[in-house]
């Protein structure tokens, strides 16, 4: 194993609710580090957060010291996605997924305790998923009513095969970490303890690859998703009032008073009735 220097905090940089870092490897490389850091709301993501880690990835794809990636959290839980209760959403939420592809950089998510919803499609779009014993990963939109389809979710198809990425977002059941290794959610899982360690063997790794090529070898990957780019316009073509829907009230009230929704009442079955 190489030697490292201790992670600095990077002089400049401050987005609410992310720490932005670098470690630098004593024989040459360095890793930028992004962690959500709202414990207090199980790193619950909003606006200003997405916005923070958007930044912070384009910071880091920018930097030319920086061979890897890592995007992590404080507290025991990488994420429960969106924040149901903010009024802060920003543009940056459409943009992070997108972004982590898009970087020359090898992206590496460091994850333990909830991986839901957001937090979860963020950390299976990043090259690689290091996950901790504790991980629990799943997707919540069709139960709370969360806009998400189109190429969010088709590109887990990719991830993980079509009938599992179907049972992951349509079924919406968690799977635990050693479950989500098998459906390939993730590369590794090792004691919660032990994440940062392998986190660092990985890096090492990496940086000991040729950067340019890594880069190329990323963008070769990205091409067979191409045509899913032009996909994320079905939940509005379905129902283009969607959040003001009976089904999306009903799904998020539900949530909050903790009960089983009714999707089925006759308001909502009249709703669905195709038009004459």
């Amino acid at each position: 194993m190489s030697a490292w220097n201790d992670w600095e905090a990077v002089e400049g940089v401050e987005f609410e609710h992310i720490i932005y870092e670098k470690r630098t490897r004593k024989r040459g490389g360095a890793v930028a580090r992004i962690k959500v850091n709202r414990p207090d709301r199980m790193n619950a993501l909003d606006g200003p957060l997405f916005k923070g880690i958007l930044m912070s990835l384009l910071l880091a794809d920018a930097d030319p010291s920086v061979g890897v990636i890592v995007i992590t959290h404080t507290g025991p839980h990488f994420g429960v996605g969106g924040d149901l209760s903010s009024r802060r959403w920003s543009h940056a939420m459409t943009q992070v997924d997108p972004t982590i592809k898009r970087c020359r950089k090898p992206v590496i998510a460091a994850v333990r305790g909830y991986v839901i919803g957001a937090s979860n499609h963020m950390a299976y779009t990043c090259d690689f998923t290091i996950a901790g014993e504790s991980a629990v990963f799943g997707q919540n939109g069709p139960r709370i009513g969360s806009p998400a389809s189109g190429y969010t979710m088709a590109y887990s198809a990719h991830v993980t095969g079509m009938k599992r990425a179907r049972e992951l977002w349509l079924r919406c059941r968690l799977l635990t970490a050693q479950e989500a290794l098998e459906a390939g959610l993730c590369n590794t899982v090792v004691q919660d303890r032990l994440v940062d360690s392998e986190v660092e063997k990985w890096c090492d790794d990496l940086l000991d690859l040729v950067p340019t090529c890594l880069a190329a070898g990323k963008q070769s990957f990205e091409a067979v998703d191409m045509p899913l780019h032009y996909s994320d316009n079905f939940l509005n073509m379905m129902e283009p009032k969607f959040l003001g829907h009976p089904e999306t009230m009903e799904a998020i009230q539900a949530f909050h008073e903790r009960r089983r929704p009714n999707f089925w009442t006759e308001k909502m079955i009249k709703r669905r009735m195709p038009s004459s």
